[in-house]
């Protein structure tokens, strides 16, 4: 299985450093590479999370990151495992 980032994920990641790098940036950089490294349990078990909207193939599952916990929007094709979009989970999703 192949990984692969959306746009819209990598740009929630960034989202996530340039805020950590304003407000406590030791964090900014360890906290990237826990949420990249993460996508390995999703690569290990990509069925894990639960259907979004009843499709099969768009899935959600909610990670501890560093004692917060992040959701991950993603969705399987064939051999690709797509990550679509990464929220905190309080934070107010679009």
């Amino acid at each position: 299985m192949r990984l692969e980032w959306s746009d819209e994920a990598l740009a929630d990641l960034d989202r996530f450093v340039e805020f950590l790098d304003r407000e406590h940036p030791s964090l900014a950089g360890i906290v990237a590479s826990e949420i990249i490294s993460k996508t390995q349990v999703l690569m290990a078990h990509p069925r894990l999370g639960r259907p979004i909207a009843g499709r099969e193939e768009y899935r959600q599952i909610v990670l501890e990151v560093l004692r917060a916990k992040y959701v991950f929007q993603y969705r399987l094709d064939g051999e690709r495992l797509v990550i679509l979009r990464v929220f905190h989970a309080r934070e107010a999703r679009q």
